[in-house]
């Protein structure tokens, strides 16, 4: 009797895999993505406001291409029911109008709890995110889209997962004629790259945040040597490098949160460690990136456009 479940379960396992592969297809676009050289920036805000001297800053840089985070997933609790639900939060509202001159790409972040509740349901939630994100899209004018970007900090326990969810999201993308970007983390170049067409390599939150012994938790070469290694990524990459600075308090040696770059000590228990990498320090890891995993595919793209940072 064991024996003869161990067989069906085995058959069950099978089947649902190729159902779940055939459900989601495997459409493809390679070759025929977007391939235009841009000068790129994130804009990572819940409010889409671009100030005049915002549009400034893009016009002096000839930036042509923004990478909009429109909102992120993550695991919420029904109020009404009290069970945990992966849902959208954070949604982006549209104050000023997006510029027609540029080519935007709809950004969502998944949250590590939300990609470990969609095990099973991937397919699902697929389709949930691209219907969400080209909907936005769409009602906010924001022209042709192109491609669209999925963030998230998956692991190597998540990594199933997380494939099977970008398969579905490239399927349904490339059957529309979008490609599918992907943030790509140090600590995933490890790691088999998922289903994609494209990635970003996020040159920026490399360091140990909450550890008060970190010097540089935003950016720090000595924290990025370890992962660059003399071998091409097996999909096109683009660099992010970050323009933005900020204070990490503790208290008697203890995380407590992330604060303003002005913030100060109030007590003798309090330390705020201030981090901003210096143009010379992104130059010098831009340097290396580029002599081991080669120049970029289509550019560099800055994180991100916000006045108060940008001035520095």
């Amino acid at each position: 009797y064991a024996k003869n479940m161990k067989y069906i379960l085995k058959i069950f396992v099978v089947l649902a895999s190729f159902m779940f592969f055939s459900g989601c297809g495997h459409s493809s676009i390679d070759g025929a993505y977007n391939t235009e050289k841009h000068n790129s920036i994130y804009y990572w805000k819940t409010i889409f406001d671009i100030s005049p001297s915002e549009m400034e800053f893009l016009k002096r840089h000839d930036i042509e291409r923004l990478y909009v985070r429109m909102f992120d997933v993550a695991v919420e609790q029904n109020p009404l029911s009290e069970n945990k639900e992966v849902v959208p939060i954070a949604t982006t509202k549209f104050v000023s109008e997006v510029p027609l001159n540029l080519e935007i790409v709809p950004v969502t972040y998944i949250t590590i709890d939300a990609l470990r509740a969609m095990e099973g349901e991937e397919y699902d939630f697929a389709t949930l995110i691209v219907e969400r994100l080209l909907a936005m899209s769409s009602y906010n004018n924001c022209g042709e889209i192109k491609e669209v970007q999925i963030d998230c900090d998956w692991t190597s326990a998540t990594k199933d997962s997380y494939s099977k969810l970008c398969h579905c999201i490239r399927y349904s993308l490339n059957s529309k004629g979008i490609a599918l970007n992907i943030t790509i983390r140090l600590h995933q170049l490890q790691e088999a790259a998922p289903p994609a067409d494209r990635g970003v390599l996020m040159l920026y939150n490399t360091g140990a945040l909450k550890n008060p012994d970190t010097t540089n938790s935003i950016l720090n070469i000595n924290d990025v040597k370890p992962y660059i290694k003399s071998k091409k990524y097996s999909l096109p990459l683009d660099y992010a490098y970050p323009a933005f600075g900020w204070g990490v308090k503790f208290v008697n040696g203890k995380f407590v949160s992330i604060v303003s770059e002005e913030s100060r000590p109030t007590s003798k228990e309090e330390r705020i460690r201030h981090e901003r990498p210096t143009s010379i320090e992104i130059l010098d890891v831009k340097r290396i990136v580029e002599s081991k995993l080669g120049k970029p595919e289509r550019g560099n793209i800055i994180y991100h456009l916000d006045d108060s940072q940008l001035k520095n």
